[in-house]
């Protein structure tokens, strides 16, 4: 465990309602990067009991972080190294000493590696590692500015959408989310339906191309689980929907961002070819 150093220079603190325009203030320093903690913030706000906390040194932020079951750390990656690995230790301990269990750690690939040194020998291993995970933004592009071969799902859609969803999971991370809580994991993707942050192309009646907004803010929206049913692939469908999906978003003024694992070559060449850019890497462990 790391003490706080004495002089009263360092503090770490869940932030509140009174410490939100300063908080985004730090991550709009990155706003692609910092995407998902833009919108946490914005989205939930910063009420009692936020998971969301911040590590100062005189007063000034280093660090700020979602302790949720999903851990994102966000850091101004010129700060002083040895100022960001107190940080981290601080962040460790806080990790440790709570009562959520760990899903997932996802952010830049140097401070997951800067977190898990401190907590590798003190808790379980993750079950999967993905070392090396590309991060792509999209912020112009030519073409259409909506939708016409996909439509944002519905809840009448959850019964395909959620198999669907399952599937992409299984498929990229090697675990079936249903297997571990049906029910929690339909009610997470209902949430996304209700939000309208699921788009969904059908075929035939059937789902034949999906992704989500993981995280919308005024500056961008991070895309997630991008998929094709397999049935489906290699007809093209999923370059003409994000084609149309990228359009749309740019035109309403928002770049796109996502991540890739880094052995997704097809993934990789079709982000490639609409325009995506590469601006860093993640990496994930994932329990």
């Amino acid at each position: 465990m790391v003490a706080i150093p004495s002089d009263g220079k360092w503090s770490l603190r869940p932030l509140s309602e009174n410490d939100g325009a300063e908080a985004l203030r730090f991550l709009r320093r990155d706003p692609l990067l910092n995407v998902f903690l833009i919108a946490r913030i914005l989205e939930d706000g910063l009420a009692a009991g936020s998971p969301i906390v911040e590590v100062r040194r005189d007063r000034e932020t280093i660090c700020i972080a979602s302790l949720g079951t999903n851990v994102v750390l966000a850091a101004d990656r010129r700060d002083d190294p040895d100022r960001l690995e107190m940080a981290i230790a601080l962040i460790a301990d806080r990790i440790v000493n709570r009562m959520v269990p760990v899903r997932a750690i996802i952010c830049s690939a140097d401070l997951v590696d800067a977190l898990w040194q401190r907590l590798r020998t003190r808790i379980d291993p993750p079950s999967v590692v993905r070392m090396n995970q590309p991060i792509y933004a999209l912020t112009k592009m030519r073409g259409g500015v909506e939708l016409r071969s996909a439509r944002f799902a519905t809840i009448a859609d959850l019964d395909q959408l959620v198999p669907a969803c399952a599937a992409m999971h299984l498929e990229e991370v090697g675990i079936n989310p249903l297997d571990r809580d049906a029910l929690g994991y339909r009610e997470r993707i209902r949430e996304l339906v209700e939000k309208r942050h699921s788009i969904i192309r059908m075929e035939g009646g059937t789902i034949a191309f999906k992704c989500e907004f993981s995280a919308v803010t005024p500056e961008a929206v991070q895309l997630m689980g991008v998929w094709t049913a397999p049935q489906y692939r290699n007809r093209g469908f999923a370059r003409q929907t994000l084609a149309e999906l990228c359009g749309m978003l740019i035109h309403g003024g928002r770049s796109v961002t996502l991540f890739v694992n880094d052995f997704n070559t097809p993934a990789i060449r079709l982000y490639e070819s609409l325009g995506f850019e590469r601006i860093g890497t993640n990496r994930a462990l994932i329990w």
